[in-house]
This record gives structure tokens, C-alpha cells and sequence, in this order.
């Protein structure tokens, strides 16, 4: 498979590169001149329809959303204009306005998308409260909410990513983990909030003196910059909290892990096929980690996982921002690996009998 994999990269990357090459030489070859003024049109044509097309069947065709296609146009876009001499230009401006025809278009659909979630948010927020002593985190309580109130699809996704971050970074600190039910935690003997914190640390003292030394160049580039930073510096106090909140939980009916804010996971306990303590080796290779849910938190070294546990059916694991990744196995490092396996186990045993 890695195999099959790596030969449709080099035929992508060999194609991509032919057909941006051969449309950079075409205008800078003495021998090709003079050009039709219609070449242009030809280079925006490869640009615009045949390199999303090649991205399409080598790259995102069953594994990614066809919204990234619009990214593709968009850079193809871009990259004409830049090799296009400005001569050639002048009789297509009407390409620019498609696209822009195109992103109001879509605009227009996300605008509706949103007016429709913020009519309904005091019923979305009615129905999170309601939830909230059946389904255990945030998370799954927002996109349980948005769902039944507003078709899923990716906007709402990111929406409630979105808010989690915002929840988890600005409204948690005051909250206390879960400690209700079967919980396990998985943080208290790394140190990955430790390295969190020394992220944030050289963060805010990277953004005060970046931003002068932008501020002197170029202003605009300089807010651009302290803006990401801050949202880096949100997305890193939520990554805190979500570990420190969420453990990893058991219900009467599923297994809930969830990593920070990056990936989680919900699993009934009838899909489990077996669990068992890791003898693998410590690192594994990138055909290993295809279908892998590694629920074994970033830290200063990589501890080797304590417990693998194996599925009858791949299961969909959520990550930010609405992906999703296939899996088949997961690979966890609990606090407690003894009285997680054991009382797992015991919750395995008990739904096959039923």
C-alpha cells in the first residue's frame, strides 16, 4: 500500500511539475515567440481546471472534502497571474470576475448556513443544557446540539471547533475535571502541560519582539502577525484545559477518548475486539500509523503506549475543525493502565453477554 501510495505522489508531483514548467518556458523561450495573445487562456485553463483535476484523482479523490478543490482554483489562479506576462492578460479579466462570481457564491451559502445557527442558538444552548448528564464533555455536547438543530456539515464542524477552543481557553479555568462516572486520567504522569506552558512562554515573548521588529517594516504584516500568534496562544491554553478536564471515559455503552482539542474519539464497547498491553516497538512506521488513534499525549520524549486496544470495524475518529480520520486500533498511556484494563475488559465481557 505505502508502495502504491508513494508511486501516485511521484505521478502527481511528476505532472504538476511538467505542466507548471512547461507553461513557465512557453512565455520566456525566445524560440516560442512571438505568442498568440489566446495562449493565456490555455495556461489559465491548465492552471485552473487541469491541475485541480490531477489533485483531485492522485490527491483528494475518497480521502479529503471537495471543498479543498476551491483552494487548488484559487492558487492555480494566483500562480497564472504570476507566470502570465502582463500583456497577455489584458483580454481575460473576465476570469477574475468568475471567480469572484464563484466565492460570492459560496459566501452567500455560508452566510445562510450561519444565519440559520444563530436563529437557533437559544434552542441549541436549551438542548446542550439538556445533555449535559448524558453525554460527558463539551464537545460532544456542542456537536450534539448544533446537529440536531442544524444539518452537519463542515462550516458547523469548524463552528464547533470553534467554540470548544474559545470554552476551553476563556470559560474553564473555574471548572473542575470529571470525576463522575469512570474516569481515567492520562496527564498526571507526562509532562505535556508543562510543555504547553513553556510553548506559550516563548510564544508571548516571541510575539512582543517579532511584532516591533515587524511594526518597523511593515504594519499591516505586524497585526496580521500578533493576530495568529494570539490565536496560537488561545489554541494552546484550550489544548491545557481540554487535557486537564477530559480524561478518558467510560459509560455503560461507550468508550469516550479525547486528546486535548486535536482528535476524539466516542466507541461502543460491542466494537471492541480486543484489548491488550502494548509489546510493539516504540516507533512504528507511517503505514502502521494510517489507520492509528494515538491517544498518547506529545511530550518532552515520546513514552511508548501502555495499552493497544483493536476494533471489529474501522471506527471514525474526530479531529479539529471537522476531519476525520479511519481507525482500526488506538494506542493510550492512561495514568492508571492496570485499572483501566481491567475494568475495559470487564465492560467488554459484559456486552458480549448480553
Amino acid at each position: 500500500m505505502t508502495i502504491v501510495r508513494t508511486r501516485k505522489y511521484l505521478w502527481f508531483f511528476g505532472l504538476l511539475t511538467l505542466v507548471i514548467s512547461s507553461n513557465f518556458l512557453l512565455y520566456r523561450l525566445d524560440l516560442m515567440q512571438p505568442l498568440p495573445s489566446e495562449v493565456a487562456l490555455g495556461t489559465f485553463v491548465d492552471f485552473m481546471i487541469i491541475i485541480p483535476l490531477l489533485t483531485y484523482f492522485f490527491i483528494i479523490r475518497k480521502r479529503y472534502s471537495l471543498k479543498n478543490l476551491l483552494f487548488v482554483v484559487f492558487a492555480g489562479y494566483g500562480a497564472a497571474l504570476l507566470i502570465v506576462p502582463q500583456g497577455y492578460l489584458s483580454s481575460y479579466s473576465f476570469v477574475r470576475y468568475l471567480l469572484i462570481a464563484g466565492e460570492g457564491a459560496f459566501f452567500l451559502v455560508e452566510l445562510y448556513i450561519a444565519f440559520k445557527l444563530v436563529t437557533k442558538l437559544p434552542a441549541i444552548f436549551t438542548y446542550y443544557k439538556k445533555k449535559e448528564s448524558e453525554i460527558p464533555a463539551f464537545p460532544y455536547r456542542m456537536e450534539r446540539a448544533l446537529t440536531h438543530h442544524v444539518k452537519s456539515n463542515r462550516f458547523i464542524e469548524i463552528v464547533s471547533s470553534e467554540m470548544s477552543m474559545i470554552y476551553y481557553s476563556l470559560f474553564s479555568w473555574r471548572k473542575k475535571p470529571i470525576i463522575d462516572g469512570h474516569v481515567f486520567t492520562f496527564h498526571k504522569k507526562t509532562s505535556a502541560v508543562a510543555l504547553y506552558i513553556m510553548l506559550i512562554h516563548a510564544l508571548v515573548l516571541e510575539s512582543i519582539g517579532f511584532h516591533f521588529f515587524l511594526h518597523s517594516w511593515n504594519p499591516i504584516v505586524a497585526m496580521i502577525a500578533l493576530v495568529l500568534n494570539g490565536y496560537t496562544l488561545l489554541f494552546f491554553l484550550a489544548e491545557i484545559q481540554a487535557i486537564r478536564l477530559v480524561p478518558f471515559i467510560m459509560t455503560n455503552h461507550h468508550l469516550y477518548l479525547q486528546v486535548g482539542m486535536m482528535k476524539r474519539l466516542k466507541v461502543p464497547f460491542k466494537e471492541i475486539k480486543s484489548v491488550h498491553y502494548y509489546q510493539g516497538p516504540e516507533k512504528l512506521t507511517r503505514e502502521e500509523t494510517r489507520h492509528l488513534f494515538d491517544a498518547v499525549l506529545p511530550d518532552i520524549t515520546k513514552e511508548k503506549p501502555s495499552i493497544e486496544i483493536e476494533f471489529f470495524t474501522s471506527q471514525e475518529a474526530k479531529m479539529m475543525y471537522g476531519s476525520k480520520k479511519i481507525v482500526k486500533k488506538v494506542h493510550l498511556r492512561p495514568d492508571e493502565p492496570d485499572k483501566f484494563f481491567d475494568f475495559l475488559h470487564s465492560k467488554i465481557t459484559e456486552q458480549s453477554q448480553d
